[in-house]
């Protein structure tokens, strides 16, 4: 054989080997799971893939409703497999252990979906649901202490006896965040929708906080469970006005503080009007005087201070009096005060006895 034809054979040979190579690595791509993390491929699944590209767990057209599952789940969270983005919708998950012991954190199943899976008696402790849904899942029982579920949908999620302390779901639901969109962009049927699911959501949670005894996090999810019934009321209603009015004051009655700082800004406020409009002691004018100079008006201004408080509390001795104008603020100011002592003394009360 010649030097060319050797040469040639070479080449071709060559050339059979790197299309064989290429075959051959295709075919390696083509059997890893396909699952695209919003995150980023920092979270990209290595489990090997089925027909539809995607491995078991992420392929969301095979079935979880199999004898087993459980088992086959905690296996695979205890092999270090990918949880993000994993779908058990229907699972039979009861009693599921997804507690990853001996670690800083729990297993990070973010934007996964249990649709209407079973996980009663679940220990869940610290995990991570962030994202994803758990829409209608049956919570009975379980311990999600720590866990969080930020921007998770928990519309219809069973939590009777459920053990949920100190459990992270955001300053706002999925369907709330979703609803202020949809109210900006003025589809208000979609919004009224969205925002009669927060409150369900809220109204589970506080019932399951209050189950629980924990009364501090049962009022954060009251004040949300009415913030999200104001939202589906006419928006120039006297009945919104009035439910935003008591959100004012007094957090649906959750925040005492509140009813503090309007005491005082009432006080303030009230002060300065009678500075300018004026107020007698003694037969003498007390107020704003240009002739006074800084300290005179200070002192002017520290006794409006006085008779503003002694008006709002009601005390009334009787040594400064209101003229003029000052007889109007003086009225609105008794009224409210001892309207606003009455309210503080009911949600202090409220507050102390749980």
């Amino acid at each position: 054989m010649s030097n060319s034809s050797e040469s040639a054979h070479i080449e071709g040979a060559d050339t059979v080997s790197e299309s064989s190579s290429s075959i051959v690595n295709d075919d390696i791509q083509q059997a890893i799971c396909r699952y695209c993390d919003p995150d980023g491929e920092k979270h990209s699944c290595h489990e090997p893939a089925e027909e539809s590209g995607f491995c078991y767990w992420h392929d969301e057209n095979l079935s979880k409703e199999v004898p087993g599952v459980k088992e086959k789940l905690e296996a695979y969270a205890k092999s270090g497999g990918q949880l993000r983005g994993i779908i058990v919708k229907r699972g039979d998950l009861k009693d599921v252990n997804l507690v990853r012991h001996g670690s800083g954190g729990g297993y990070d199943l973010s934007h996964a979906n249990f649709y209407r899976s079973n996980m009663t008696g679940a220990h869940l402790f610290n995990a991570k649901f962030d994202h994803g849904s758990l829409m209608k899942a049956d919570l009975h029982d379980a311990n999600i202490h720590c866990a969080s579920f930020i921007n998770c949908n928990l519309l219809g999620v069973k939590l009777t006896d459920t053990k949920i302390d100190n459990i992270k779901i955001g300053h706002t639901l999925q369907q709330e965040a979703e609803g202020r969109i949809a109210e900006k962009h003025r589809d208000m049927e979609k919004a009224l929708d969205l925002y009669e699911q927060s409150e369900e959501i809220y109204r589970d949670l506080r019932k399951a906080s209050e189950a629980n005894g924990i009364f501090t996090m049962a009022g954060y999810f009251l004040q949300k469970e009415l913030t999200m019934r104001r939202y589906q009321m006419p928006l120039f209603s006297t009945q919104r006005a009035m439910s935003k009015t008591v959100d004012l004051f007094c957090g649906y009655g959750e925040s005492p503080i509140r009813v503090v700082f309007f005491s005082l800004a009432l006080i303030v406020i009230s002060a300065m009007l009678y500075f300018f409009t004026g107020i007698q002691f003694s037969g003498e004018p007390v107020g704003y005087s240009e002739s006074q100079g800084l300290g005179g008006n200070a002192q002017a201004f520290a006794e409006c201070l006085y008779y503003s408080v002694v008006t709002f509390t009601t005390l009334g001795y009787g040594d400064y009096i209101p003229i003029g104008m000052s007889r109007l603020v003086a009225a609105t100011e008794a009224f409210t005060g001892s309207f606003t002592i009455a309210l503080f003394v009911v949600v202090f009360v409220k507050k102390m006895t749980r």
